[in-house]
C-alpha cells in the first residue's frame, strides 16, 4: 500500500509537472522563433549607430511618461474597486500594479494579470474573484479604448490612404491587409465579450435567477459553486452600474492610453522619425500585441511587429526600426521590473508567493 501511494503520488507530481514545463517550452520556443525573424533583418551596425544618434533627452522623457500611465492605471483600477470598497489606497494600487507587471514580463504567459488582483485583494482582505473580474475589465476598456483610437487614425488622410493602398501590392499592400486584419480580429473580440459583459451588468437578477435554477436548494456541488463564481464577477463589474463610475473609468481609459501613445511617440521621436501623433494609434496596436505574447514580457515578438510596422506602414529603414524597437520595448520593460522588484521587496512578497498567486482562489 505505501509503495503503490508513493507511485500515484509519484505519477501525480510529474503530471503537475507537465504543465509548468511545457508552458516554459512553448515560451522558449516562440522567443526563439521571433527573435529569428527580427535578426533577420537586423543590422548591428546600422542599429548602434542609429542608437548612438538618439535623443537620450527624449528618451527619457518617454520613459517618465510611460511611468505616469501606470499613475493613471492605477487610478482606473481604484474607480473599479469602488463597488468591492470605497477608497483603496492608491499606494496599495500602484504598487500591487508594478509588481503585476513585473511579474508578466519576467514570467511567461502574463502570469502577473492574476497575481496582482490576488495580491491586491490580500491586502485590501476583499473577494479574489470580484477584484479579478476588475482586471477583466480593465482588458475590455483597454480594447475599446484602442480600437476606438484605431478607427481614429483611420479616419485621417495617412489611415484612409493605408487601407485602400492593398491594391498596389508589395510592403504597403501587406501593411494595408495587416490593418484591416488587426481590425476585424479587435472588432470580434469586442463583439463577444461587450454583450455578455453587459447581460452580467444590466440584468444581474435575472442571470443570478438562471444560474440558481441549475442546482434548486442543493448548496454543493459544481453549480453552486459556479454560481457563487458569477455573483462574485458582477460585484467585480458593478462598477459598469453607476453612470459616474463609467464615466470615470471611460475618460481615464482615454487619459492612459493617449499618454502610452505619447510615450511611444517620444520614444520614436528620439531617433528623428517623422511619424505623428495619430500615427501611434496605430503602432499601439502591433506593440500591444507584441507585449501580451506568452514570452517572457514579450520579448522577441514586440521587437518583431515593432520592426515590421514602421517598415511596413511608414517605410522606416530596417536598421532604424530595429533600434527603436528595441528602445521602446526597454522603455517599457526596464522601469516597470525595477519598480516592481522594489515594491515587491517593500512589501515582503517573496518569490515563493507568487507561485502560489497564479492559482485562483474558490
Amino acid at each position: 500500500m505505501p509503495a503503490s501511494r508513493a507511485a500515484n503520488a509519484a505519477r501525480s507530481g510529474s503530471s503537475t509537472a507537465v504543465k509548468p514545463a511545457l508552458r516554459v517550452g512553448i515560451s522558449l520556443l516562440l522567443t526563439v522563433f521571433f527573435i529569428y525573424l527580427f535578426g533577420r533583418r537586423f543590422d548591428v551596425r546600422a542599429a548602434v549607430h542609429s542608437l548612438r544618434s538618439a535623443s537620450p533627452l527624449l528618451i527619457g522623457a518617454s520613459v517618465l511618461v510611460n511611468l505616469v500611465a501606470y499613475l493613471i492605471r492605477a487610478w482606473r483600477w481604484r474607480v473599479l474597486m469602488s463597488p468591492i470598497k470605497k477608497r483603496v489606497g492608491m499606494y496599495n494600487l500602484t504598487s500591487t500594479m508594478f509588481i503585476g507587471f513585473m511579474i508578466s514580463f519576467i514570467v511567461p504567459f502574463r502570469i502577473g494579470e492574476v497575481a496582482r488582483p490576488v495580491l491586491l485583494a490580500r491586502r485590501e482582505k476583499v473577494s479574489t474573484t470580484a477584484t479579478i473580474a476588475t482586471v477583466a475589465l480593465e482588458r475590455l476598456f483597454d480594447v475599446l479604448t484602442v480600437m476606438a483610437l484605431l478607427l481614429v487614425f483611420v479616419l485621417t488622410a495617412r489611415g484612409s490612404a493605408l487601407v485602400r493602398s492593398s491594391e498596389n501590392g508589395g510592403t504597403g499592400g501587406q501593411a494595408s491587409d495587416y490593418l484591416r486584419h488587426a481590425i476585424v480580429a479587435t472588432g470580434a473580440l469586442v463583439a463577444v465579450a461587450l454583450p455578455l459583459v453587459l447581460v452580467l451588468v444590466l440584468f444581474p437578477d435575472f442571470v443570478m435567477r438562471i444560474m440558481k435554477s441549475l442546482h434548486g436548494k442543493r448548496q454543493g456541488g459544481a453549480a453552486a459553486r459556479l454560481t457563487e463564481v458569477v455573483e462574485k464577477l458582477m460585484a467585480g463589474l458593478g462598477a459598469m452600474r453607476h453612470r459616474r463610475q463609467l464615466t470615470q473609468s471611460i475618460v481615464l481609459s482615454f487619459m492612459m492610453w493617449l499618454t502610452i501613445d505619447a510615450s511611444v511617440l517620444l520614444g520614436v521621436r528620439a531617433f528623428n522619425l517623422p511619424l505623428r501623433f495619430t500615427d501611434m494609434f496605430l503602432l499601439i496596436v502591433p506593440l500591444g500585441l507584441g507585449i501580451v505574447m506568452p514570452t517572457p514580457g514579450g520579448v522577441g515578438p514586440y521587437e518583431f511587429l515593432c520592426q515590421i510596422s514602421l517598415s511596413g506602414f511608414w517605410g522606416v529603414s530596417e536598421a532604424s526600426a530595429g533600434a527603436v524597437a528595441v528602445t521602446l520595448h526597454a522603455v517599457t520593460l526596464l522601469p516597470t521590473i525595477a519598480l516592481g522588484l522594489f515594491f515587491m521587496w517593500q512589501g515582503g512578497v517573496r518569490p515563493a508567493e507568487v507561485r502560489k498567486m497564479a492559482h485562483i482562489p474558490g
